[in-house]
Parts: structure tokens; C-alpha cells; sequence
């Protein structure tokens, strides 16, 4: 074999070492590929059971209902319930991406978001007499905001409560569902009788499925 075969041959079998060499990389890059992405939609697809009830670790201790007399309990039908005083009318709004739906007594007006993208209400420290305060609703931590209406064209004495965690999502892991109310009462001690409502709510255990 002369020099000039012997280089060839060389050549010959270099490429095919590098041709060997792609090759194995690309099976091993769709591997990878494959591996991510039955895990990525598995995970979409079908949510480990962990994640369905995670507040076993988060959840505050369940406190008892005190329910003045005479107040009836009254079921959204879109995952809570909740006892109002006697009088108090329900109705559920049209919504789009949450739940939607408006409590009205004879001291107070309230609406409801429960949700995704539900407001968390934190306009309301730019208005005079601002507080907040947290409260435990369902062994869920919430936050009860106060203040007092610069504009209002009705009663001017507002009272807010959010609840960031509210739900988790079965089906979206990862993701929570918030809850939060808000409203005005005909006076400051209207608010007690707002805070007893909100203490008294119950989310159903169906709702992971539900909330929208």
C-alpha cells in the first residue's frame, strides 16, 4: 500500500468515526427529549395524588363554629358555603375565569371572587382608617382588611378578606385558587357581624375539581 492509498484509507475511516460519533449523539439527544418530555406531560396529564391535599402541613387548627341564633347556612354551589344572619339574599354572578356572586343583609353588601386572579385587595390601604388584621377561615390564613371610603356613593365603611391559598388545583399542579370578598357595611360595628361570616366559611372537598 503506497502513501497515497495509506492516506485515504485514513481519511476513509476518520469519517466514519465522525459520522459513528453524530450518530450516537443524536440517539442520545432524542433519549433525553423523550425522557423529559413523557415526565413533562405525565406530570400534566396525570398529577401525582400528593398534590390534590397539601394543606396537611399548612393548615391551621380547625376552629369551631360559633353561630349566632338564627343564622342559616347557605351553599354557593361553587365550592364554599357559609351561615348569614336571617334576611340575607345570595345570587351568583356571571364569571369568566373564577366564581362570581353577591351577599346582601340588611347592614352589608358583599361580592365574592374565588379564583385564580382574585384581587387581593391591597388598594385599600390608600384610604383613610386603614387596617388589617389575619384570620383563620377553615384552617386557611386570611387577611381581613378595614378602612374607610374616600369616594363612596354608598356606605363608605369597607371590609375586605383574602385568602391566598384557598384551594389547590388538582389538575393545574402547582397552582392555588384565592378567595376573596369584599364590601361596605351600614357602620363600623357592622363589620363584626361581616368578620362571624367570614369565619363560618366551609370550602368544599370536591373543589379542587371545580374552581375554575
Amino acid at each position: 500500500m503506497n502513501d497515497e492509498e495509506t492516506a485515504t484509507l485514513m481519511v476513509y475511516t476518520g469519517g466514519m468515526s465522525r459520522s459513528s460519533a453524530l450518530i450516537i449523539a443524536a440517539v442520545l439527544t432524542l433519549l433525553i427529549v423523550g425522557v423529559f418530555a413523557y415526565w413533562g406531560l405525565g406530570g400534566l396529564i396525570h398529577p401525582p395524588a400528593v398534590v390534590q391535599e397539601p394543606l396537611s402541613t399548612m393548615r391551621q387548627p380547625l376552629a369551631a363554629i360559633e353561630v349566632p341564633p338564627g343564622w342559616t347556612q347557605i351553599d354557593t354551589k361553587q365550592g364554599f358555603s357559609f351561615f348569614a344572619p336571617p334576611g340575607t339574599r345570595f345570587r351568583q354572578l356571571p364569571g369568566t375565569d373564577s366564581f362570581l356572586g353577591e351577599i346582601t343583609g340588611q347592614t352589608f353588601v358583599l361580592q365574592y371572587d374565588f379564583g385564580f386572579y382574585s384581587n387581593d385587595l391591597s388598594e385599600a390601604k390608600n384610604n383613610p382608617d386603614y387596617s388589617e388584621e389575619t384570620m383563620s377561615v377553615d384552617g386557611r390564613s386570611g387577611l381581613v382588611r378595614m378602612a374607610t371610603l374616600s369616594e363612596a356613593e354608598g356606605w363608605p365603611y369597607f371590609i375586605g378578606l383574602y385568602i391566598q391559598q384557598a384551594v389547590f388545583h388538582s389538575e393545574y399542579p402547582g397552582r392555588w385558587a384565592a378567595l376573596e370578598i369584599h364590601g361596605t357595611v351600614a357602620g363600623p360595628q357592622d363589620r363584626a357581624t361581616v368578620e362571624q361570616i367570614f369565619q363560618s366559611i366551609r370550602f368544599d372537598k370536591s373543589v379542587a375539581k371545580n374552581t375554575k
